[in-house]
């Protein structure tokens, strides 16, 4: 997979998880941050260099949709 296919699956999941924070739903907005940490793992897996970290904070608005991670922290 491609950076820009990271950054397009964040984006559904970011949507979706600002979304249910929107209507105070935290049990959705839980559920969608359990399914992100999920698809890290298979990312991992896919790319040791993958960067949960990073893509969480992507997923939860703490980083820009496009930043990069850090050297150490692998590509996301």
């Amino acid at each position: 997979m491609s950076r820009k296919d990271y950054i397009l699956i964040a984006e559904v999941f970011r949507i979706e998880y600002q979304n249910t924070g929107l209507f105070a739903n935290k049990r959705a907005q839980s559920e969608v941050a359990s399914l992100a940490s999920e698809l890290c793992d298979a990312l991992h897996r896919d790319n040791p260099r993958f960067s949960r970290e990073h893509f969480l904070a992507v997923v939860r608005g703490e980083r820009a949709l496009t930043s990069r991670p850090a050297r150490n922290g692998g590509a996301a």
